[in-house]
C-alpha cells in the first residue's frame, strides 16, 4: 500500500495512461488514413477501368452487339473489380452483372462522376459511377480484403496494445525511479540531520539551475537560519537558567536561615514558609530547564556507571509510600531483583521520581499505584499504572509536551509547571529508551519505560 501512494507509482502510471492514450490515438488515425489510401486507391483504378471500357466502346461499332458483350466480358473477368451495368448515350442498358440485378442504377445525366460505398449481399463494396460522353458505368469492389487486413490489425493491437501498456509502466516506473533518486538522497541526508545534530547539511552536488539543486540550497540556507535561532534560543534558556540559579539558592538560604531565627513570630513563620516553597519551586524550574537546553542543544552529558535499577525504583516507592500516607494510595510493586543497566544514577532517578509523583498526584484517593520492572531480551522494561481519571483522547498526544497541563479535573488543584513527563522522556531518551502512554482509559492509566539493557 505504501509503494501505490507513492510518487513513483503514480508518475509510473501516469506514464502508462498517457502511452495508452496516444497509442489509442495513434492506431486510430493510422486505420483511418490506411482505410482511405486504400479507398482513393480503389477510386482511382474504378476511374481509369471505367475510363477505358468507355473508350473501347466508343471504338466498337454499334451493330456489333456480339463484341461488345465479348468486351464486357472481357471487363468483368478481373478480380479486383466487377462491372455491374454499363448505359449507353441513348439510354439503352447494354450490360447488367447478374449479381446486381436488384441494384438500384442511377441513370441521372444531370450528376457528375461519384463514389460510395455500401452493402451489397453481406459485404461491404465500394461503387463508382463513372459519367463520361454520356457513357454510364457502374464499377464495384469488393472491400472484404480490406476488412480481413483492418480485423488482423485489431487483433494484433490485442494483444500488443497491453505489452506496451506494461512496457510504458516498466518504463515510467525506471524514470521515476531515475527521477525521484535525488529526492531519497535529500531525504536520508535530512533524516541524518535529524539524528545526528543540526550542524549537519544536505549536500549540494547538484547544479544550481537544476530544480532540486535549487531546493536544496534553499533547505540548507533555511536549516542555517532553524540552526541560528535555535541556538540562540537554547543558548538564552540555559544563561537564564545558570544566572537565576545562584541567586535563588542565595535566597533559599537566607530564608532557611530566617526561618531557624529564635525572634519570629508565626505570621512571619508562616511568610517566610510559603516564600520558601516559592523559592524552591522556581529553582526546580531553572533546574529542569538548563537540563532541557542541554538536551536540546546535545551537551547533556552522563555520567554513566552501573545503576542497580531494582534498589532505585523499590527505594523511591518507600519514599513516596512514607510521604503519601494522608491519601491512603496503595502501592503495589513486582520489581526483580538485580536489574541494573549503565546510566547516570541522578538523572535516572529524577525520571523515576517524576513518573511516580505524577502517578500519586494524579489518582483517585484511596487509590492504586502499580509498579513492575522486569527484563527482556535487550531491555528492562518499567510499568507505571495509575487509578486516576485517565486522560483525554484529544490531549493524550499531548502529554510529553513542556508545559502541558490538561485542563480537567485531573490538574485542578495540583502543583507543577507540567515538566515533569517531558524531562522523565527527555533523560530516558538520552540513555537510549523512551517513555510512552500505552494506556489511558478512566480508573487506569499507564506509562510504559524502556531502557536498553547492557
Amino acid at each position: 500500500m505504501k509503494f501505490l501512494r507513492s510518487i513513483r507509482f503514480r508518475l509510473a502510471l501516469w506514464s502508462a495512461l498517457v502511452s495508452g492514450f496516444v497509442l489509442l490515438i495513434f492506431n486510430g488515425v493510422s486505420l483511418y488514413f490506411l482505410y482511405q489510401e486504400h479507398i482513393d486507391a480503389l477510386d482511382e483504378e474504378t476511374e481509369r477501368f471505367s475510363e477505358d471500357l468507355i473508350e473501347e466502346l466508343e471504338d466498337q461499332n454499334p451493330s456489333d452487339l456480339e463484341g461488345m458483350i465479348g468486351l464486357f466480358d472481357l471487363f468483368d473477368d478481373r478480380k479486383s473489380l466487377h462491372l455491374i451495368a454499363v448505359v449507353s448515350p441513348d439510354g439503352k442498358t447494354l450490360f447488367r452483372s447478374s449479381h446486381w440485378k436488384k441494384y438500384p442504377l442511377d441513370l441521372d445525366r444531370e450528376r457528375s462522376s461519384y463514389q460510395n460505398t455500401q452493402s451489397h449481399d453481406g459485404d461491404k463494396w465500394r461503387v463508382s459511377r463513372t459519367k463520361e460522353n454520356r457513357w454510364l458505368v457502374f464499377v464495384g469492389s469488393n472491400l472484404e480484403e480490406l476488412t480481413k487486413v483492418q480485423e488482423e490489425i485489431a487483433s494484433a493491437a490485442k494483444i500488443g496494445f497491453p505489452m506496451a501498456l506494461l512496457l510504458a509502466a516498466l518504463g515510467g516506473l525506471w524514470v521515476a525511479h531515475r527521477a525521484m533518486r535525488p529526492v531519497a538522497v535529500i531525504t536520508k541526508a535530512a533524516k541524518e540531520i535529524r539524528a545526528q545534530g543540526h550542524g549537519q547539511r544536505i549536500p549540494e552536488k547538484r547544479p544550481e539551475n537544476d530544480e532540486l539543486g535549487r531546493l536544496t540550497k534553499e533547505l540548507n540556507a533555511m536549516l542555517t537560519g532553524l540552526e541560528a535561532s535555535y541556538e540562540q534560543s537554547a543558548r538564552f534558556s540555559a544563561d537564564a537558567s545558570h544566572e537565576l540559579n545562584t541567586p535563588l539558592s542565595i535566597m533559599q538560604g537566607e530564608l532557611e536561615a530566617a526561618l531557624q531565627g529564635e525572634a519570629i513570630s508565626s505570621a512571619d513563620e508562616a511568610l517566610i514558609g510559603k516564600l520558601l516553597g516559592e523559592t524552591h519551586r522556581l529553582k526546580t524550574l531553572t533546574n529542569c530547564l538548563l537540563l532541557f537546553s542541554r538536551s536540546d542543544a546535545g551537551t547533556l552529558q552522563l555520567k554513566k556507571e552501573p545503576v542497580n535499577l531494582s534498589e532505585t525504583v523499590s527505594l523511591l516507592v518507600e519514599d513516596m509510600q512514607a510521604l503519601d500516607i494522608s491519601n491512603g494510595l496503595e502501592f503495589r510493586c513486582e520489581i526483580e531483583e538485580g536489574l541494573e543497566v549503565q546510566g547516570d544514577e541522578i538523572l535516572l532517578k529524577q525520571a523515576f521520581q517524576n513518573l511516580l509523583k505524577n502517578a500519586a498526584r494524579y489518582n483517585r484517593p484511596k487509590g492504586q499505584v502499580y509498579i513492575s520492572l522486569r527484563k527482556s531480551p535487550a531491555s528492562i522494561v518499567a510499568r507505571i499504572t495509575n487509578t486516576g481519571p485517565g486522560i483525554s483522547p484529544v490531549n493524550r498526544n499531548k502529554v510529553f509536551d513542556r508545559f502541558f497541563r490538561e485542563d480537567s479535573s485531573r490538574t485542578r488543584g495540583q502543583d507543577g509547571f507540567g515538566l515533569g513527563l517531558a524531562l522523565a522522556r527527555e533523560i530516558v531518551r538520552a540513555h537510549g529508551g523512551d517513555i510512552i502512554l500505552e494506556e489511558a482509559q478512566p480508573d487506569k492509566t499507564e506509562f510504559a519505560i524502556n531502557i536498553p539493557n547492557p
